[in-house]
């Protein structure tokens, strides 16, 4: 392999002799200390491989064994600068754009963070800056197992935490720590009081004495089951009070419905402009000075990589994309569904764990609008704790 590479480094020529005494020129050759190899007898001469330089000087070997001589292959770096001494440019340009990757691959251009429940991508990377890992830092100034430590320390949130270099990508990893159970604290006293209006369905105590029956009617703030208990010693015991006290509770909403409103879509007109990123400075690549009157914009990045290492170099497609505007009119039926549909969204989403009774709509129509009052019942826990002191 050596060998081979130090013969293309200087050059040789593929040859081929023909004449009356090609055994003479094989002697004379080696009789001069020139390397022959590939040596082939053919009808009448011989072919051959010998290095460059070697070839000059053997025309005059060849004219006393009487042999024609002609060069039927080139090879080596000689040849090759030769072939492109007028691309000089081209070829420099090349070595540099290697020269410039391997060293662009030695730093962080691109960060992968997603966010977590507690944490965005935004204060992750703030984060890391703080420890000067950043887009932009140099691979081996960063002690990943330090920078972990540091981030666990400084984020209560972050329970785990992996940093992880693959060419010029770090992906980081968070498992955040599990929520602490709420428990409540039993040895504290306290009473159950009603956190709304309602009438009483249901009457479940654990513990403590309750004040209130089944079919009472109760104002917000009523005392409904007492911490302080009386004993069969005829002594006072202060306990933490527990009870599950369902009631009827009634809410109003009131919704405005429009009679009309505005249905956007989108159409098939589109505007594509590109623009390329080098070291987070951006420069259009097209221009379009086409617009419409009402548009949607997207974005795309996609970040170019070499031999499975990420570049600071990205392309950015921005898209525009027309919408139509519609006005659609709501007959009676429509605005009934909508009028339910936002009843509904209010019963899911605002009382998920009480129980619908009833509901009643009311309904007054306006010059451009449907007013909605809507009456629910819902059955519900209304027991709220409420500590206090035994010194009070």
């Amino acid at each position: 392999m050596l060998l081979r590479l130090i013969r293309w480094s200087k050059g040789y020529v593929d040859f081929s002799a023909y004449g009356k005494f090609p055994e003479r020129f094989i002697n004379l050759t080696t009789r001069n200390g020139i390397n022959v190899w590939n040596l082939k007898p053919v009808q009448n001469g011989l072919t051959a491989t010998m290095q460059v330089y070697d070839y000059k000087n053997i025309r005059s070997i060849a004219s006393k064994s009487k042999l024609r001589m002609r060069v039927t292959g080139r090879h080596g770096l000689p040849f090759y600068a030769q072939r492109y001494k007028q691309r000089a440019g081209l070829l420099i340009g090349a070595v540099i754009g290697i020269v410039l990757i391997a060293v662009l691959s030695k730093f962080i251009w691109y960060i992968d963070a997603p966010p977590t429940k507690s944490l965005s991508t935004s204060q992750i990377l703030s984060a890391l800056e703080e420890d000067n890992v950043k887009v932009g830092s140099y691979i081996n100034s960063i002690d990943t197992e330090n920078t972990e430590r540091k981030l666990i320390l400084k984020n209560e949130q972050i329970g785990w935490i992996s940093l992880n270099i693959m060419g010029s990508t770090m992906s980081v990893n968070i498992e955040e720590k599990a929520p602490k159970p709420d428990t409540p604290d039993f040895k504290t006293p306290c009473n159950i009081k009603a956190n709304n209006d309602g009438v009483i369905t249901s009457i479940k105590t654990a513990r403590g004495e309750t004040k209130v029956m089944k079919g009472s009617g109760v104002v917000k703030g009523d005392l409904l089951v007492s911490g302080i208990v009386e004993t069969k010693q005829e002594t006072i015991e202060y306990v933490h009070a527990s009870a599950e006290i369902m009631a009827d509770v009634i809410y109003k909403k009131e919704y405005t419905i429009p009679k009309s409103y505005e249905y956007y879509s989108l159409t098939d007109n589109r505007t594509d402009r590109y623009m390329c990123g080098i070291l987070n400075f951006y420069f259009p690549c097209s221009l379009s000075f086409k617009s419409y009157d009402d548009s949607v914009f997207a974005s795309r990045k996609e970040k170019l990589s070499f031999n499975g290492t990420n570049i600071p170099i990205e392309l950015i497609t921005q898209s525009e994309t027309e919408v139509s505007r519609t006005e659609v009119n709501l007959d009676k039926a429509m605005l009934d569904k909508k009028i339910l549909a936002q009843s509904m969204l209010y019963e899911v989403f605002e009382k998920p764990e009480s129980r619908l009774v009833s509901r009643k709509i009311t309904t007054k129509t306006g010059s451009d609008s449907i007013i909605a009052e809507i009456s629910y019942i819902f059955n519900e826990n209304i027991a709220q704790t409420s500590e206090f002191s035994v010194t009070d």
